[in-house]
């Protein structure tokens, strides 16, 4: 086929254009392969400087690490041995101290082995006159024993007081063996003349009281006449006591005297009169108590001397009448409380509420005080008559 010159050379410039693109294409190619080669060089030699980097900080981190480490344990080698230094020095501290208490305390037992050695001296003192006193009391004693019998003795028996009194009873409790206290009672015919009596002390001394104001009783109604008034007895009684004891009213001399409360009861006409040194009356019907006060004088010698007074008495057959000494009321509790008079009155209206037999009435009595003092002593001696009219 044949082409026009047109067309030959369009068809030049076509082969000249595809040779030229061709000719740009490959150009660009091969450039842009150099250029890659060129930037992968550059970036091959970066990343080999940067590793050699990261090698030498590495190698510096480390050898940091080991300098910090190497620190660290001077550090504590340091702490321990500062540690070490502190605990030396307390421990010696702590040595010091306890050489001290060792001293103190080799100081101590040496005062207490003195000590003891002059307790164990003053132990065998006291054991030599425990063993004397003990020698005494058993030499003793069996007078004291007799002396009991003595008193016990004088005293007037059941018999003799329930001839003149429907029901009777004596609570007597005395603190020691003997007593200063006492209860007396003497039939003339119809008059019975009886008496409850609390001497000054108790005990041997007290129980010596009680026998000379016995023995002044029976000297003084050996003659009884009818008549005779309770405040004459007390009156004599009291003249007896002082010419006796010799009393004056010398106020450094002891003056050993009787607290008494005496009674002289008609059992026919059912008349009674009453006269106190010291000592009252309790008169109770059912459950009414009528108290008699008695004079503020003891027999014996006193400062100020008043006249003993007589007091009437009304009574029915069934009454009772008491007397008694202040022992019961003074009584103290485990807790230091006093019985007081209150609380007797009360005790004694109670118990004639509960009974009428007198054995009952005591018992009553004694299981109140019981209970009252419980572990207390026991202060003075104790006494209550109870006296039922026939």
């Amino acid at each position: 086929m044949a082409f026009t010159t047109l067309e030959i050379i369009l068809l030049a410039a076509v082969a000249i254009a595809v040779a030229v693109i061709a000719a740009v294409l490959l150009s660009r190619r091969k450039f842009t392969s150099k250029t890659a080669r060129r930037m992968d060089g550059l970036y091959t030699s970066q990343i080999r400087d940067y590793e050699s980097e990261i090698r030498r900080l590495n190698t510096l981190l480390d050898d940091q690490s080991r300098r910090n480490n190497d620190l660290r344990q001077q550090s504590s080698d340091k702490a321990a041995a500062i540690a070490q230094a502190v605990d030396i020095e307390k421990i010696a501290a702590e040595q010091k101290s306890l050489e001290g208490q060792q001293q103190e305390l080799s100081e101590r037992n040496q005062v207490l082995w003195d000590m003891s050695v002059a307790i164990e001296k003053e132990r065998q003192k006291i054991q030599t006159l425990k063993d004397e006193i003990e020698a005494h009391h058993r030499a003793v004693m069996p007078s004291i024993e007799y002396a009991k019998l003595i008193q016990n003795a004088v005293l007037p028996t059941d018999e003799i007081l329930k001839e003149s009194f429907a029901d009777v009873f004596l609570f007597w409790q005395p603190r020691d063996i003997v007593s200063g206290d006492f209860y007396w009672m003497k039939r003339i015919g119809d008059t019975v003349i009886f008496t409850v009596a609390d001497c000054t002390g108790h005990g041997v001394p007290g129980a010596f009281m009680s026998m000379l104001g016995v023995a002044f009783l029976n000297e003084i109604c050996v003659d009884f006449k009818p008549g005779t008034l309770p405040s004459q007895i007390l009156e004599e009684m009291r003249r007896k006591v002082i010419t006796t004891l010799q009393q004056t009213v010398n106020v450094n001399k002891q003056k050993d005297g009787i607290d008494m409360a005496l009674c002289i009861l008609d059992v026919k006409m059912k008349k009674m009169q009453f006269s106190g040194a010291n000592n009252g009356l309790m008169h109770v019907r059912g459950t009414t108590l009528t108290e008699y006060k008695p004079v503020r004088n003891p027999i014996a010698i006193y400062l100020r001397i008043v006249p003993f007074i007589d007091q009437d008495v009304d009574i029915q057959s069934g009454d009772y009448v008491y007397m008694f000494s202040d022992g019961y009321a003074d009584q103290f509790s485990e807790d230091r409380q006093k019985f007081t008079n209150r609380r007797f009155r009360d005790l004694i209206v109670e118990i004639n509420a509960k009974t009428k037999s007198a054995a009952e009435q005591s018992a009553i009595l004694a299981d109140t005080l019981q209970k009252w003092e419980g572990n207390s002593p026991q202060l003075d001696d104790i006494l209550v008559g109870g006296y039922c009219i026939k």
